[in-house]
Formats: structure tokens, sequence, C-alpha cells
């Protein structure tokens, strides 16, 4: 190692660099993989979800009037129900005179400790989980709230309630999908009675060993279809394995954001790609260079040693590297630590323990007999006549072994930057997509009580707000665009056929259309110029309310032209009874709307004005240019004053939308900067490999520059052997990339058609890349004095 310093450096700093990437993956990928494998019976527990396809959504919610149903499926144990009651309960709270606001409270069935580790630091949690008005609270929210945790017995006076805290349970832990701060008893006083068709619970249930998951599955698809849906076939439920919701579960309803299983297989990819492109390096570098330990493997075999003597030694010498490598590469991860948190939106640790340092040594011995094998095979299996010769570097073995292994890390590097380049195309084409709404200059104000903005057509909080300098436009509805729909109607026409699907609506106020910056394509916006757009009741309980339509549903109705849409007069079904339905006039048709990301299927889509069936609605207000911060300050405390709430959830349209991409752009970001790191380990071995090509042709390279070669000629007389190599590595890149990258951007609606020119810049970039760093060494070489390299002959 002392002797030949280039050649230990070189591979030391390859194998470093290689494994300080591959641990921070695995990192990463652990903790993604650990979510909720602790919980008690995390193989045995699963979710239940809704999908509609009709409208392209998914929610991991149903009705704890399902429990009954649920209970006399045969192989169901156990059934727990967790609800939000964050749009039901009232926040605000006072205690010793002090106004304050609860954090995120959930309602659970009294046997949640079989479904999830919930540690009791004090109190009764069976009393907080069977009787009204009792409250069993985290550790956190203890101290937000009462700046102590000795809180047992406390009482806290809500808006129609007086609670009483119970019982304190630890924080949960980051890596499980569940996210509460406050629980609460499922008692009807605190839940109420809500019907089959309410879909308010998260709800779980635990199977025995075997049951058949499909088959329960269709049953319990049968029967809400049934019970809810008058036996159409409107949804269908799934059941998400417990330890499985993180990473499988993809619906907007999630208590927390969760993680992609597509994101850990990348990742788990790319570390061992990263890996494997560095043990190529050590190969390579101990088989080049093995010309050079000839006479001591020639004298220690005449001198008596055996084969498995010197593949011993060898396999010590490159363990010993290995353990170099795994010590520099532990440092590089303690100090990428605090970017690759940042970067991942974890808090990841590489803790000094037992079992870090076991795993630690395991990977070490790995990566030292892995990449050490060949070499001390090849070296040790030459007789000793042969390699006192220092004949090896006409083995044919070894170099076809190199070639093949400097052709597969070439095609590697190839491949990731045409996939980090398509990677960052389609992101930045989603973000270009035209969507049905404006994002630009526009906030979006959620969580306000919807019966504050629809139960009448003139209120007073859009009034106040209109008036602050900077706001442009304002509308209300109970969607966020960039979220997703959650209620669906009939739309029936004359000869409409029965069969037609549900369709999603939005409950909105006036002036819609320009709040949200839709694109009209005939007729007009709600308006409070017509008073028959805003839902109404006559004297027998009959509605009546103006709608407007998307295009899409214009030709659901077999109407080619929007503009013969509008005026119509079509029937609103609102539940399973033929009178259950009252009359809708469409006023406007706008252009088709992508409600949430572009993975998702677009779907038809109607607001009505003035109707809600949501809690909660979502005020969208354009601000002016140059005014954002001013205007938002001025909206902060107009909204606390009108609504009571000091912390309205506040967010621009625009993050929204970028929000909807983020674990896609993390994909991009790890293979581009791991596209760096196979380039860079690339280069490594190039340089190694070249230098070691300088040298055997040290003396060619002098008799052809006595003969008047010039220094271009002699660099690419180098160059050329690993140029052709590239030619056949993009041979292999293109089809394998092209296939893979296929697979991914088919996820989306919406997607780009990779071009030509991204593989042919790609294989420009390396051939480029890969020339200079040869050339670094033809220079050196073609500069050398043909007297001084030709006389030690």
């Amino acid at each position: 190692m002392l002797r030949q310093k280039s050649h230990s450096l070189i591979n030391i700093l390859g194998l470093s660099v290689g494994l300080a990437a591959a641990i921070l993956i695995a990192l990463f990928v652990n903790y993604q993989l650990s979510f909720d494998k602790f919980q008690p019976n995390p193989t045995t527990s699963y979710r239940l979800q809704q999908q509609w396809p009709s409208m392209g959504l998914q929610a991991p919610l149903v009705s704890t009037a399902f429990n009954a149903e649920l209970s006399n499926i045969a192989g169901v144990h156990q059934v727990f129900n967790l609800i939000d009651l964050s749009k039901t309960v009232v926040p605000a709270v006072e205690y010793q005179g002090q106004k304050l606001q609860l954090g995120t409270l959930f309602a659970a069935t009294a046997n949640i400790e079989h479904l999830m580790q919930l540690p009791i630091v004090a109190g009764d949690l069976s009393q907080a989980l069977t009787q009204p008005y009792q409250l069993a609270i985290s550790l956190k929210e203890a101290n937000r709230l009462f700046g102590r945790t000795d809180v047992i017995g406390v009482s806290l006076q809500g808006s129609s309630a007086q609670w009483t805290v119970a019982a304190i349970f630890k924080d949960l832990p980051n890596n499980t999908h569940f996210h509460f701060d406050l629980l609460t008893s499922t008692n009807p006083a605190v839940i109420g009675n809500p019907g089959m068709g309410a879909n308010n619970s998260y709800t779980y249930i635990q199977l025995s060993d075997s049951a058949d998951i499909t088959a329960i599955s269709k049953e319990l698809t049968r029967l809400y279809n049934y019970l809810v849906y008058a036996g159409q076939n409107m949804v269908v439920i799934d059941l998400k394995r417990l330890d499985h919701i993180h990473l499988t579960a993809q619906s907007q309803f999630e208590m927390k954001l969760n993680g992609s299983q597509f994101t850990v297989t990348v990742c788990t990819g790319l570390s061992l790609l990263l890996i494997g492109i560095a043990m190529m390096n050590f190969i390579n570098m101990s088989t080049a260079q093995a010309g050079r330990r000839a006479q001591e493997v020639g004298v220690k075999k005449a001198m008596g040693a055996s084969q498995f003597q010197l593949i011993s030694q060898f396999l010590f010498e490159s363990t010993l590297i290995a353990l170099i490598s795994v010590v520099i590469a532990t440092l590089m991860v303690q100090m990428a630590l605090p970017w690759f948190n940042r970067l991942t939106e974890s808090q990841l640790s590489l803790a000094a323990s037992l079992d870090t340092i076991g795993l630690l040594a395991l990977l070490t011995l790995v990566i030292g007999i892995t990449a050490g094998l060949y070499p001390a095979l090849f070296i040790s299996s030459f007789s000793a006549k042969r390699v006192l010769t220092g004949d090896l570097q006409r083995g044919k073995t070894a170099i076809f072994v190199r070639k093949s292994l400097l052709t597969l890390q070439a095609a590697l590097s190839v491949g990731l930057i045409v996939a980090a380049v398509i990677l960052f195309q389609q992101l930045d084409y989603l973000k270009q997509l035209p969507v049905g709404y404006d994002r630009s200059q526009r906030v979006e104000i959620s969580g306000i009580p919807a019966k504050m903005l629809f139960e009448q057509s003139n209120n007073a909080i859009i009034s106040r707000l209109s008036e602050i300098e900077g706001v442009s436009n304002i509308g209300f509805s109970d969607t966020s665009l960039t979220g997703t729909t959650n209620t669906s109607t009939k739309l029936l026409w004359p000869g409409v056929d029965a069969d037609i699907p549900f369709l999603p609506f939005i409950g909105s106020g006036f002036g819609i259309v320009k709040a949200q910056g839709l694109q009209l394509l005939a007729g007009r916006d709600f308006s409070a110029q017509y008073g028959t757009d805003w839902y109404q009741e006559d004297q027998h309980g009959q509605g009546f309310a103006g709608i407007i339509v998307t295009e899409s549903i214009v030709k659901l109705a077999g109407i080619d032209n929007p503009q013969d849409a509008v005026g119509k007069v079509w029937q609103f079904k609102t539940g399973k009874e033929e009178n259950d339905k009252f009359n809708v006039k469409v006023v406007g048709v706008v252009a088709d709307i992508q409600v949430g990301s572009a993975r998702n299927r677009s779907s038809p889509l109607l607001f009505i004005c003035g109707l809600s069936k949501m809690s909660e609605a979502n005020i969208v207000i354009t601000i002016n240019q140059g005014q954002m911060q001013h205007a938002l300050m001025r909206l902060k405390a107009e909204l606390a004053q009108q609504t009571g709430k000091d912390e309205l959830p506040l967010a621009v349209v625009e993050d929204n939308y970028r929000q909807l991409y983020r674990d896609d752009q993390r994909v991009a970001n790890f293979v581009l900067i791991f596209c760096g790191l196979a380039v860079f380990l690339t280069c490594v071995g190039i340089f190694g490999l070249s230098s070691y090509s300088a040298q055997c042709k040290a003396k060619e390279i002098s008799i052809r520059k006595v003969l008047g070669a010039s220094k271009f000629d002699l660099i690419n007389l180098l160059a050329k052997e690993y140029l052709w190599l590239l030619v056949i590595s993009v041979g292999l890149a293109v089809p394998a990339t092209n296939y893979i990258m296929a697979q991914w951007l088919n996820g989306f609606n919406d997607r780009i058609t990779p071009s030509f020119w991204v593989y042919i810049a790609a294989a420009t970039l390396v051939s480029l890349i890969t020339w200079l760093t040869v050339a670094s060494h033809g220079m050196k070489s073609a500069s050398e004095r043909p007297a001084r390299v030709l006389k030690s002959e």
C-alpha cells in the first residue's frame, strides 16, 4: 500500500465514496421500512380503504355504522376505529382564564391498545376511551397546553362541553402512520350517530392467520355497495396491511404524509449500484496492478507458499482496504447527515451501538472478500515460472473481466444520466401542465366552518376580506383543487342513461370562476345578481340552484357545443330514493379541471352554488403582485377576528401544487445526486486503468513520438480503447433505461415522450469525461522525453 500510494488512494477513495452514499441510503430505506413494524399485530391488522373508480378517488375511511357488519365476517377478530374530530369539535378551550387550542383530536375505540403501542405514563386509558368528554393526551401536548405533565383530572372548558384529562401517553414515534395528540371515546355523545354513508372513521380489523384477504375484500365490497349505494357497484373496499400503509397507501386523507414504495425501490437500487461500481473499480485496479507483484508472488511460490496461503494474503489485504474505506465512509456519513436529513425530511442518525458496529464489520468482510476474491484467485493461479517473468498482462481472462466491468460501469453512468434528465423533464412538465385553474398569486385559507360561508349568500367574512388592500379576487368552495373531491352526485337530464356514473361536485360561492382562475368556455360565473344561482328551497322543501359544469359533462350529455348546454335544467340526485333530487340550471361551462395530482385520473366535475355537504370550507384569494406580505398579515388578523381562530391554515396554491409531486421530486434529487457519484466513481476507475495503460504503453508511445506522432494522436491512442467500450455501454444502457423510465412514466395520465437526444447527450457527456480523464495521463506520457523512457531497456 505504501509503495503503490496512488493505486491505494484510488481504491480507498472509490470505495469510501460509494460506501458512504450506500450507508446514507441504507439508513433512509431502513427508516422507511420500519414504519409500524413494532405494533402488536402488524401482519394481521388491516385498514379498510374505499376506492371510487368512477371518480378516480380513494379514501381510508368508512362509517362506524359498518362495524356490526364487519364483526360478522368470518376471520375478523376485532374492529378498531379512529375518528378525526378536528372537523366536528371546536378546538378552542379555556383553562384558568387562558384561551387554548387543542391539537389533533381523535376518538378511538377502547381496544386500541391491541392495534398500536400506546404506553401510558399516568392515568387510566380505559376511562378516557369509554366515558364521554374524557381525554388521553400525549406528553408533548401536555407540555404545550399546561407547561407540565402532572395534569390528570385537569378540566378544560370547551364551546359545548367540559373536557377532563384522564390519561397521559408517550409521544407517538416518528415511524408510524398514526398521528394524533389527544384521544377521546367514540361515545355517541361525542361523535353523534353517523349513518352508513358517513365515511367518518379510519377503520382497522384484526384477522386470523388463515384469513383469505381477497375473499374478505370482495365480501366487504359487496356489503358496502349494498348498504350504502343501494347495490350499485360504486366502490371497491381494499385491505391495507398495517405495516404496508406508509409505503403503499397514497390517499389524500392520510393522518400524515406517507412515503413511497417506488422511492424505497429506487434508493435501494441506487445504493447497490454505487457499491457495485466501487467494487468494480477495486477489481479492475487490483487485476491491472497484478503485474507489479509478479516477482513477490513468484518468489513466495518458489519457497513453498500454497495457493490457499496466497489467496488468504490477498483477501486480507483487500479486507484491510475495505476496513479503512468503511471507517472513512462512516466519517463522511456523519458529516453528510445534516444535509441528507434536510433532503429526505427525516431525522436519521448513525448510532454507535453494537448492532451498528456489527453491521459495519459484516459490510467490511463482505466488501473485502467479494471485491478481493477474483484478483486473489487471478494472481495466485499462475505457475511460479510465469509469474517470475511478469507475464500477467497477457491474461485474456483478466483483460475480458476488466473490459466487461468498465463497460458495465459506463452503461450505468449513461443510464443514470438519462434517468435524471427524464425525471426532471417530467416534473417540470407537470408543473407547467394546464390544470384548468390558475395557481399564480393565489392564496388558499382552509379550516373555516362551512356554515359560516354557506348559510347565507351575503356573508360578512367575504365582504370584509375583499376590502383588504391588494385583494383583487375572492371566492370560496368546500374543496381544494390541489387536494381531492369529497362528494358526488348523479346528474339527470332528458334521455340520460340509467348507468351514468356518479360525478364529483364542489360546493362554492359567487365568483368561483374568477376566484379560481377557471377557463370559462360558455355562459357566466355564479353571481349575486342572479338570485336563482344560490341554492334555495321553496315552501314545499323543493330545492333549486345554479351549476357550472366542465366540458366533459357536456360531452357526456351528448351536447357538442358548450354554449348549447347553458340554460339547460337538469336534476341533481342527492340520495337513494326516487324523490331525492331537485332541479339545477347550467349557468356556465368551464374547461376540464385536473383535481390533485396528474397521477390521478381526471374526472368530469361540477360546481353548485350555495350548497355543501362538508363541515369545512376554503377561501381562495388572488393577491396583487408585490402586495403579498402586507395582504397576508391583514388576512390573518381579519380571519382571527371573524372566526375566533388564531391559526387558520394558509398556503399559496402554487406551493400546494408542488407538494403533490414532493415524492417524485425527492426521487429525482436522489437520482441526480447518485448519478453524479456514479460518474465520479466511473472516472476514478478509468483514471486508475488509464494510468496503468499509459505505463504499459510507455515505450510504444515514445517510439511513436520519435516517428512523428503528435500529442493529440498519442492521447487518442490511449483513449480509443475506452471509447469503443463506451459504444458498447450505450448499446446496453439505452434499451434498459428506456424500459425502466417508460414504466415510471406510465404512472402519469399526462407524460412526456423522451427525446432520443437525451441518450445522445448522456453518451456524449460520458465520452467527453472519459476522454478528458484518459487525456490527463496521455498528456503526461506524451510529454516524456523518449530517450528517458527507452534507455531503461
